[in-house]
């Protein structure tokens, strides 16, 4: 399929003290085939101190660089750029993590895909490992039914999965994606509420809840320089935004019904917690829910997503999953204990859900 001539799509980079990858990123930039677009990049630093900005303008002075001044989270930064985009009339951007090297068409084949279907709201290129060029990184990120994201395929041979069909995903990584902007004039950008983590899950379901669809384009292809954060700080962000996203997104009954499995996996979770030296950071994040400038920003994004529903969360279910699997740091009581007790509680919860 031919793209249309004046299609305006901005690739938006955010940086934050990524010199040591601008070389396979920029570097492999200015190599992408832009035939039937009109496509620019959009350079979002989030108040480098490693010199970032400058060396881009002095290496790629094609490339526009906007400073925010400091560091404002992924979901700040990217919304920075997205906004501008849309101020100067893009159709689509393009968000690309920084620590990423791309195919040459990958831009073409995210926006073919895109404009085969205009209830298409997101497209996750096919993102592999780097250095391992050959191993899956995501072939689109899974949804487990108590809110937690994680990337499919992962670490999965390339010669093993389907590199040719298009298919929905229930949500696709932030790392490499393409967005609709009159889809996101819809539903909203990132919420900056986040910070980190879990924006893109919030952002992919949303869009769903409107009626539109999170696809992989397997013909366009990211290599990511993909590293499992071992930082203990990132629990509070994960678990906060975990609950976050249920609470905005779900239907009062849906929240009743998933109530009992929830407060049991905050039980089952508590040995690990402890183990792992991140109990702190769990608790900090129940706490967060104690305050009622959050439950009146929670019961406000209710009302807003309800204006504009479209979908049942039956439907939203049906791409969700209730076992965790192919995870850098799964554990053998997840394997063994933690998944088969979920599919139960699956099968159990599932009739109930409207």
């Amino acid at each position: 399929m031919s793209l249309p001539k004046k299609l305006k799509v901005t690739v938006i980079v955010l940086t934050f003290n990524s010199s040591k990858y601008l070389d396979g990123c920029f570097g492999t930039l200015e190599k992408m085939n832009t035939e039937g677009l009109e496509a620019d990049i959009l350079v979002v630093d989030n108040g480098s101190s490693d010199g970032t900005p400058a060396e881009i303008r002095r290496r790629w002075p094609l490339f526009e660089v906007v400073d925010t001044g400091s560091n404002l989270g992924f979901a700040s930064g990217n919304n920075f750029g997205i906004r501008l985009a849309i101020e100067r009339g893009a159709n689509y951007v393009y968000l690309l993590n920084h620590d990423t090297e791309i195919s040459p068409d990958f831009l073409i084949e995210a926006v073919r895909v895109a404009e085969s279907d205009l209830q298409i709201g997101s497209v996750q290129s096919l993102l592999l490992l780097h250095p391992d060029r050959e191993l899956v990184n995501s072939t689109g990120n899974a949804v487990h039914f108590l809110g937690f994201g994680y990337c499919q395929d992962y670490r999965r041979r390339l010669d093993r999965i389907d590199t040719e069909t298009v298919r929905e995903i229930p949500y696709a990584s932030g790392a490499a994606v393409l967005c609709r902007l009159s889809a996101l004039e819809q539903v909203g950008d990132f919420d900056e509420r986040f910070f980190m983590y879990h924006e893109d899950l919030d952002l992919g379901w949303r869009l769903r809840l409107a009626g539109y669809k999170n696809v992989l384009a397997p013909k366009s292809v990211v290599w990511h320089k993909y590293e499992f954060s071992r930082s203990i700080g990132k629990w509070y962000y994960m678990e906060r935004n975990r609950y976050l996203v249920l609470f905005k997104n779900l239907r009062l009954w849906t929240l009743i019904v998933l109530a009992p499995w929830l407060i049991m996996t905050e039980f089952g979770m508590a040995i690990p917690a402890a183990l792992g030296g991140w109990w702190s950071k769990k608790v900090k994040a129940l706490t967060y829910f104690l305050r009622p400038s959050v439950w009146s920003y929670i019961i406000k994004e209710r009302e807003r997503v309800a204006a504009w529903r479209k979908v049942s969360d039956r439907e939203i279910f049906a791409l969700f999953t209730p076992t965790i699997r192919d995870q850098e740091k799964a554990s053998l009581f997840a394997m063994w204990v933690a998944n088969p007790l979920l599919e139960v509680a699956w099968r159990i919860v599932r009739p109930f859900i409207r």
